[in-house]
């Protein structure tokens, strides 16, 4: 059935936040699949960038409610994924930081998921490759400079 909806532009920043879904993130979600859900696997590569942060930062961060944060950190730590450290700023509050071999773990899959990437890409003319990666630069750079 055809539909009178117009065609999303390359201008799009709605199509692109889905086209970069489905091209990038879900199969990099796949490459841990078995391994971890995708919120763990979402919390893990914050913890991988951000470094350690409280529960509740990281339940903001992921719109998650606490109560669920608080059972999806506790498998992680018994999974020996995370751990748990005193914040030195206030001691009240636990930092949750990657354990080494998590934090080797997410590495190596964001190498491997990278050099896939960058394989597929690689057979583009040499004008839109260059044009990809200076594309990935800008949009980090923009990316970065956004509040949450």
């Amino acid at each position: 059935m055809k539909t009178n909806r117009p065609v999303p532009k390359e201008e799009d920043i709605f199509h692109f936040m889905f086209f970069v879904y489905r091209k990038l993130s879900k199969p990099f979600e796949d490459y841990f699949k078995g391994e971890f859900t995708s919120l763990q696997l979402n919390a893990l590569c914050i913890l991988c960038t951000d470094g350690p942060i409280t529960m509740g930062g990281l339940a903001a961060s992921l719109h998650t409610p606490p109560q669920q944060m608080s059972r999806m950190i506790e498998k992680l730590y018994e999974g020996g994924h995370i751990v748990r450290s005193t914040d030195p700023a206030d001691r009240r509050k636990v930092l949750i930081s990657l354990s080494d071999s998590t934090y080797k773990r997410i590495l190596k899959g964001r190498e491997k998921f990278a050099a896939a990437v960058i394989k597929e890409i690689q057979g583009l003319n040499e004008d839109d490759y260059s044009a990809f990666k200076d594309a990935v630069k800008v949009i980090n750079r923009i990316l970065t400079d956004i509040p949450e």
